[in-house]
């Protein structure tokens, strides 16, 4: 029988070599590891970080094109804001004005827009003088040509006048009130996310300045 070979213990083990058996000599292994990202930097010395434009560092954040839309949306929505509000003030105060110093009178039927529902009414003011006013009609069932109907108008503009007892002013105001929230709404949705991707685009641009 051949005797077995025993290490020597004077003899230095090379690094990677097994704990039993002759050493392994050779270089050591190449390549990636088996998981994760590939290990970039020279064999045998730390890990180094990839490239800037490697698929394995961050993230770089959102692009500036959508704070610049958001932005964009947000500065569009304030301007509605500001007009459908102005929009339904005016029509609030209107439904009062005509309410406190409004004159009712009758008046003929001259005209009418089918397809926005506009009616043009001739009639003589309290002093006598022939006027005529055109105004949206929004309850029941339209007049037709050439009846009479009872309006309200504004004694220091004839030409603005209203069905009477009609709170068509209070549902515009209404209905503006209503556009007014959600273009605030909208402004601010607009503002928090323009400012998340300012936040994101920060906290990516250090991320990559650590790499």
């Amino acid at each position: 029988m051949e005797p077995q070979w025993q290490p020597s213990n004077d003899s230095p083990q090379p690094p990677g070599a097994p704990a039993y058996g002759p050493p392994a000599y050779g270089p050591p292994p190449y390549g990636p590891p088996p998981y994760g990202p590939p290990a970039y930097g020279a064999p045998g010395y730390a890990w180094s970080p990839p490239p800037q434009q490697s698929p394995w560092g961050p993230p770089p954040g959102p692009h500036v094109v959508w704070a610049v839309l958001l932005w964009g949306l947000a500065v569009v929505s304030l301007i509605g804001v500001v007009i459908a509000g102005f929009i339904a003030f005016v029509g609030f105060y209107s439904n009062s004005y005509l309410d406190s110093y409004g004159v009712t009178t009758t008046a003929t039927v001259t005209d009418l827009e089918l397809f926005t529902d506009s009616v043009t009414v001739e009639f003589t003011t309290a002093e006598g003088a022939p006027a005529t006013a055109e105004f949206v009609w929004v309850t029941g069932t339209r007049p037709a040509v050439g009846e009479e109907i009872q309006i309200t108008y504004d004694p220091a503009d004839p030409t603005y006048a209203t069905e009477a007892g009609s709170d068509s002013d209070v549902a515009m105001g209404v209905v503006y009130v209503l556009v007014t929230l959600v273009a605030l709404a909208v402004a601010v949705g607009a503002v928090v996310g323009a400012i998340l991707v300012h936040r994101r685009r920060g906290k990516a641009k250090r991320q990559r300045a650590m790499w």
